[in-house]
């Protein structure tokens, strides 16, 4: 840095931290163009890639807390496995498909981000499912925390669960589902939608009625809507934090709407350019954050341009000796493919789980039946809980609904209480 650069701040970031949004931006930026130059040498099977995302991408672990929050995403997110401490080595051995990925062991499709330690979920490749789950995830924290005896998972009784997903998948049922529930219990979820303007080929204003996701999910009460561009890491900050500590008063849902770009295809078997005009594609280029965030930085004097060549240089270096570690390491053997399918060490089919009928009591139907065990288990464990369409007349405590009324129409679960 020359004596003519002062180290201040920019909207209450110090130099470290703009340069390590910085970094994690180009890094992703950098591993998704390495992906793009092995799928051409047939030397991996896949690639999709997260280009024009990183900025919110980066934002999320600026905000958001791995190993303690929950993360549900979709193919586009790199930059935000990186951003919470994912490691190009990782992602490299995903796209090798190698025996010691610790994704999966080779089994998952590359860009289907997963860590146990950072609470990322694995990712799905039918891009709505994630809703539902992080949902169920938010309920499942919520509803843990009444009980001191403890869950089988530890909670945190500040925690979030974060759903992403891109502007196609947020015209599918499970999307509303999931608006919808977190709402009526005030749950801690952020749902974060990365609107690139294309649902692979679709544009957002024929996927989406009025072409505004924000204005559809307003009726909903006590979510927090904030619209940003999404290629501003600073704004998507800012929204971020909103959203979060929203979340975090369990004052209801929140939903960040990042409008972002896809500076690349769809994926490698897509071809943007038939469906793009040339002056959506210039628009495009400027508004790359991995160009206006690094002009921004020496704009501003925070570093000069010197500097972010040697990062530059620096993340290259760490991206091929990953890649070539990665290359090297060994593949599933064919006669793995089976394991973890079923228990290595159980046979639910074997003589350990017959036994004769014992009948007693007098005979009674199945719904009788049905009814008396859930009793009986419910009694064991207080944190038993039924979910399903008319299970009773729904009543409100505090957060949550209970479950007590009717019993639902055929009287299945009639007398039952949470």
């Amino acid at each position: 840095m020359s004596s003519k650069t002062k180290a201040k701040t920019v909207r209450g970031l110090d130099r470290t931290a703009l340069l390590s949004i910085y970094r994690t931006m180009l890094l992703s930026r950098r591993i998704d163009d390495k992906e793009i130059q092995l799928k051409r040498q047939n030397k991996i099977f896949f690639q999709i890639n997260g280009v024009g995302h990183e900025a919110v991408g980066a934002a999320v672990g600026a905000v958001l807390k791995p190993s303690k929050d929950w993360f549900f995403f979709y193919y586009r997110d790199r930059a935000t496995s990186l951003s919470l401490g994912m490691t190009p080595y990782e992602m490299f051995q995903q796209a090798f498909g190698n025996a010691d990925d610790l994704q999966s062991g080779g089994r998952q499709m590359p860009s289907h981000f997963s860590s146990s330690r950072l609470h990322i979920v694995s990712t799905s490749s039918p891009t709505g499912t994630q809703f539902l789950q992080a949902v169920g995830a938010a309920e499942a924290g919520v509803r843990a925390g009444r009980y001191k005896d403890g869950a089988p998972i530890s909670f945190e009784k500040d925690e979030i669960a974060l759903a992403t997903t891109g502007d196609g998948t947020t015209s599918q049922g499970e999307f509303w589902e999931a608006l919808n529930s977190a709402s009526n219990m005030k749950l801690p979820v952020i749902f974060l939608v990365e609107d690139n303007g294309y649902a692979i080929s679709t544009p957002v204003e024929v996927n989406t009625a009025g072409g505004s996701i924000s204005k559809l999910a307003s009726s909903f009460p006590d979510m927090l809507i904030r619209e940003v561009d999404g290629c501003d890491p600073l704004a998507c900050i800012d929204a971020l934090s909103a959203a979060a500590d929203h979340c975090r008063g369990r004052k209801g849902p929140a939903l960040v709407h990042a409008h972002v770009i896809r500076h690349y295809s769809h994926s490698l078997s897509d071809n943007e350019i038939m469906y793009k005009t040339e002056q959506e594609r210039e628009a495009e280029v400027k508004r790359d954050p991995l160009t206006t965030f690094p002009t921004m930085l020496v704009r501003e004097g925070i570093v000069d341009q010197e500097v972010l060549d040697a990062l530059a240089t620096q993340v290259d270096e760490e991206i091929n000796e990953a890649c070539d570690r990665a290359m090297e390491g060994p593949r599933p053997k064919p006669e793995s493919a089976l394991n973890y399918v079923y228990s290595p060490d159980i046979d639910p089919t074997s003589e350990a789980f017959s036994s004769d009928p014992q009948p007693k009591g007098n005979p009674t139907t199945m719904v009788d039946l049905l009814n008396k065990c859930m009793r009986d288990e419910m009694r064991r464990d207080p944190r038993v809980l039924i979910f399903g369409q008319d299970v009773a007349d729904a009543s409100r405590d505090e957060t949550l609904y209970d479950v007590k009324g009717k019993g639902c129409v055929f009287k299945v679960t009639w007398g039952l209480q949470k």
